[in-house]
């Protein structure tokens, strides 16, 4: 019995041995349950609080590193996003400053390790565990997850480390994986929500692309019919099957009969031609509708208060995308005033003609007397004769002269000119004339600079019309400067237009601009002793030679002018 006792004694104790044990391992592990316990919660806030906002990307990531930090108590969380073997830090639970911008290499990293498996990795002291990939300076532990989008591309990871080595559970694995499952579903929302964004903004471009093409061609219509409606030339438009469609309102002015009748009726047009012309219209229209050719034709109508007009009539079939007639179109266009004036000028140039003619009769039949009247002069010149009177026959015979030089010029611009062109290196004939002009008289005194280009200057042309626009330029020059001042003589290649410019400046008293646009014209000039058909014969061998003179003056630059002749080709 006593022995019964005892033993009862000794398993109590062993029991009250045991329950204490079992009571100090669950007052141990009391504050580790109510840590995990209290994590679990704060994680099903943080999870709560995760709200992604179409567009709010930065931010969301931001939370979901700060957040991974928190609850697993590490130093440093980082959300990374790859391409093409670099990543780039997208959110960090740290200001990174600058860094946060920069770009590393995946390369022998744990990312790199992470984005390969495409599973959770955790490394306790990556100082010894060194096979795996490096970790930021400073950082021992290492906890990452892959962001794996639905279509399962990875695209950068959740990664987080600790200064310190430390083992990860199981249950801190999930909670990772959880924030890279979500971090991974808001950028590939943002993603779907960017390419809407862009799909919106293509079509709302397509729209008012379409809105502004429609409102400019609303615009352009509303133009076209004002400009229809407006010009003096008439608009109309057929049908393929020779419907009328548009008439512009000018038609009751020329036909002078109402648009509304030729919409009722669209052959109240051709019953206006006149019957010797009608059967010529009739066809060319008629070929308009059967194998699409065009015309363009002049012919006569008869309006309803008997008065007859000139038309010119240009019409042209409109053909469709499969090759056929879609509509007739034309332009019709009352020439009866400019025919009728296209007469007077005829007349009148016939007119001209008649009295030029009868100019160079007249003057070759005062030629001849002129030519006696100058060889009596000049016998009289080598008598001996008093001062007064030898005075006096001087005079008579510089008028003489001066009259038979007018009568010589007058009939240089009456004249036709006739170009006889051969290549002529005009650079070499200003040089040539230049050093034989110096001498005379009217350049004695003057200094003429002539810059020659270094190669040649080849115009098809007649060697001694341009030899006389060389002389006449020269001697203008000449007589507009005092003895010692400078002309200037130059060439230019203009390569745009394929023109040769002679340009000749003296810095005289400058032309008055009122006198300036005027001084081409025969008999218009500036000097006490000229004729003024000087510039004026210069101007038509110029012009004849496919060429333009260009005459401008002012006080700063004097007097320049310009020949642009075509180069040969």
């Amino acid at each position: 019995m006593k022995y019964l006792n005892r033993l009862y004694i000794s398993i109590l104790k062993v029991v009250k041995v045991f329950l204490n044990s079992i009571k100090h391992n669950i007052s141990a592990l009391m504050p580790q349950y109510r840590a995990n316990i209290k994590r679990q919660q704060r994680t099903l806030e943080v999870l709560s609080s995760l709200s992604y906002r179409t567009g709010e990307l930065k931010g969301y990531l931001q939370l979901v590193a700060s957040s991974v930090s928190e609850l697993l108590d590490l130093d440093w969380a980082i959300v990374t996003l790859s391409r093409e073997g670099f990543g780039g830090v997208a959110a960090s639970s740290i200001d990174l400053g600058d860094a946060a911008e920069q770009q590393f290499e995946l390369h022998g990293t744990l990312s790199e390790s992470v984005m390969n498996s495409g599973r959770c990795l955790f490394v306790e002291n990556t100082s010894i565990f060194k096979d795996l990939g490096e970790t930021p300076e400073g950082y021992l532990a290492y906890l990452g997850a892959p962001l794996r989008l639905p279509n399962g591309e990875i695209i950068g990871t959740v990664c987080s480390f600790n200064r310190r080595p430390r083992k990860f559970t199981r249950e801190e694995m999930s909670l990772v994986e959880i924030f890279a499952e979500r971090a991974a579903t808001a950028i590939d929302n943002y993603n779907l929500y960017q390419k809407q964004q862009e799909i919106n903004l293509a079509l709302q471009s397509e729209i008012n692309d379409r809105q502004e093409a429609e409102q400019a061609l609303r615009k352009s219509e509303e133009q076209l019919r004002l400009i229809a409606e407006n010009l003096e030339p008439l608009v109309w438009l057929y049908s393929h099957d020779g419907k009328p469609i548009y008439m512009s309102p000018m038609f009751e002015k020329v036909w002078g009969i109402p648009v509304e009748q030729w919409y009722e009726d669209g052959s109240v047009c051709l019953n206006a031609v006149i019957p010797e012309d009608r059967e010529m219209v009739s066809i060319a229209f008629k070929n308009l509708f059967l194998d699409g050719s065009s015309y363009d034709l002049e012919y006569r109508i008869i309006r309803p208060d008997g008065g007859v007009r000139i038309i010119r009539d240009q019409a042209f079939p409109i053909i469709d995308k499969n090759g056929q007639i879609y509509r007739v179109a034309g332009i019709a266009e009352d020439i009866t005033h400019r025919q009728q004036e296209q007469q007077r000028t005829i007349k009148a140039m016939e007119r001209l003609s008649e009295i030029g003619e009868l100019a160079t009769t007249i003057i070759h039949e005062v030629r001849n007397p002129l030519t006696t009247v100058l060889m009596g002069l000049n016998y009289f010149y080598r008598m001996e004769l008093p001062e007064s009177a030898r005075k006096r026959l001087t005079l008579a015979l510089d008028e003489a002269e001066r009259l038979k030089r007018l009568l010589n010029e007058i009939l240089l611009y009456a004249k036709h000119e006739v170009i006889q062109p051969v290549p002529v290196d005009i650079n070499k004939l200003a040089m040539e004339y230049i050093e034989n002009i110096s001498s005379t008289p009217v350049a004695i005194g003057k200094q003429i600079v002539f810059e020659p280009m270094p190669e040649s200057l080849i115009v098809f042309g007649d060697k001694d019309k341009l030899t006389q626009v060389l002389i006449n330029l020269l001697q203008n020059a000449c007589e507009a400067v005092p003895e010692g001042e400078k002309i200037s003589v130059s060439f230019s290649s203009l390569t745009s237009s394929r023109q040769i410019c002679l340009q000749v400046q003296n810095r005289g008293t400058p032309i008055p601009s009122d006198i300036l646009p005027n001084l081409t014209k025969p008999f218009m000039t500036t000097k006490p002793d000229g004729n003024g058909l000087g510039l004026a014969i210069v101007k038509k061998i110029v012009e004849a030679h496919g060429g333009k003179l260009e005459i401008e003056s002012s006080a700063i630059a004097g007097t320049i002018v310009s020949v642009l002749l075509p180069i040969a080709t």
